[in-house]
């Protein structure tokens, strides 16, 4: 065959020319509407509701909220393509940006007027008291978005009679896991007359535009006036060859003394008073000697105090009226049986056998003393010492 063949005639057409096909880039950063939206709600919207709903729990953190709104608004910003970063610096699209500023708008501001709108009532939170029983605080608690000052006429009433009364400024501005809430303080001693207990109790009365609201304010913290008060004591008899003289077998080594002191409620005993503040003395008399004088209690919010003389009297500190009425008057010598006692040796009279009295006397600020005198007589039968108590001497 010739040169002039098929194949080379094939092989001798021009091959054809490459079609290289120009892409062309779609520009970015144009958003669409859905994932704008869904960038708003997860990037805006999520974050700040669930921090709004922790925000009471992480009060400790400072400037927390207007931080997460700074994050979120940043993050929104990028993904709707407001911001852009490159190597010639971050790059603005207003349009974008003005965007993105009316829908923050409209976030933070819908709750406000939502707040306004669905406001809930006010109502009295919680009445709590210090741990000395000489403040009251009050809250007042209403659901709302933004602070709110509530002006307040407070009252407080014993017996149908208005004894106090005052104008408050609350600040709805704190919350808690209960809610939104402000609150105000009274002191116990701007009010305080008489006991609460048994039948006069207090009541307070906060009234707003017009609405009256009440709580009854705690009996047994505001039952503060001794009016019942009582003394007994009690001998330490037993067998101690080292103190008991001559055939004796039991003899009387020392007394108890003990003290009661609060509420007289018509039983055997008066109730305790925790917020009572008084002043306690006692003594024992072997007629009309000093027996035994006992240092001067004072008791404040149920904390007693008082001159121990090394240890001759106890250890000088004590409770008194937090759980009962009864108080022991302590002495230097602790027995299993009768507890801490005053030993007869240590008797500022002689101690002979006779009729002993023992007196106790309270004293409160603006009140009048209240003593209760019991008796006992101290004989022997038998060989064995005998301190029982009787009426008189």
């Amino acid at each position: 065959m010739s040169n002039g063949g098929l194949l080379e005639k094939a092989s001798d057409q021009p091959a054809p020319a490459a079609v290289v096909a120009d892409v062309v880039e779609t520009p970015s950063g144009k958003v669409g509407v859905i994932a704008g939206a869904r960038d708003v709600i997860l990037f805006g919207i999520d974050p700040l509701a669930l921090f709004r709903w922790f925000e009471v729990y992480l009060d400790f953190i400072p400037f927390l909220m207007p931080s997460v709104i700074i994050v979120t608004f940043g993050l929104v910003c990028w993904r709707l393509g407001a911001i852009s970063i490159s190597f010639n610096g971050p790059k603005v699209n207003a349009a974008m940006a003005g965007v993105v500023v009316g829908i923050y708008s409209v976030m933070l501001l819908v709750p406000l007027l939502m707040g306004i709108i669905l406001e809930g009532n006010l109502s009295v939170g919680e009445v709590e008291y210090s741990d000395d029983g000489e403040e009251i605080t009050v809250k007042l608690r209403q659901n709302t978005i933004s602070s709110k000052d509530v002006e307040a006429f407070v009252s407080v009433i014993q017996s149908d009679q208005e004894i106090w009364s005052s104008s408050v400024t609350v600040s709805i501005d704190k919350s808690d896991g209960r809610g939104d809430y402000g609150s105000f303080v009274i002191q116990v001693s701007d009010f305080y007359s008489s006991n609460a207990l048994p039948d006069s109790p207090y009541e307070l009365m906060i009234t707003v535009d017009g609405s009256e609201m009440s709580r009854d304010l705690d009996s047994n913290t505001l039952s503060r006036t001794i009016t019942g008060v009582e003394g007994s004591t009690s001998g330490v008899v037993k067998k101690d060859p080292d103190r008991c003289s001559g055939d004796a077998e039991n003899c009387l080594v020392g007394v108890v003394l003990t003290g009661w002191a609060g509420l007289e409620v018509g039983t055997d005993k008066p109730s305790g008073m925790p917020f009572a503040d008084f002043t306690a003395e006692a003594v024992l008399m072997e007629g009309n000697d000093v027996a035994i004088s006992y240092p001067t209690v004072t008791v404040v919010n149920s904390d007693a105090t008082w001159d121990s003389s090394n240890d001759v009297f106890g250890a000088g500190f004590g409770k008194w009226g937090d759980f009962g009425s009864n108080f022991g008057l302590d002495g230097s010598v602790y027995d299993p049986s009768y507890g801490n006692y005053i030993p007869k040796e240590e008797f500022e009279s002689a101690g002979d056998y006779g009729c002993y009295s023992f007196t106790i006397t309270v004293s409160q600020e603006g009140s009048e003393p209240m003593s209760h005198t019991s008796f006992y007589d101290y004989s022997t039968s038998n060989s064995n010492d005998i301190w029982a108590a009787v009426s008189s001497c």
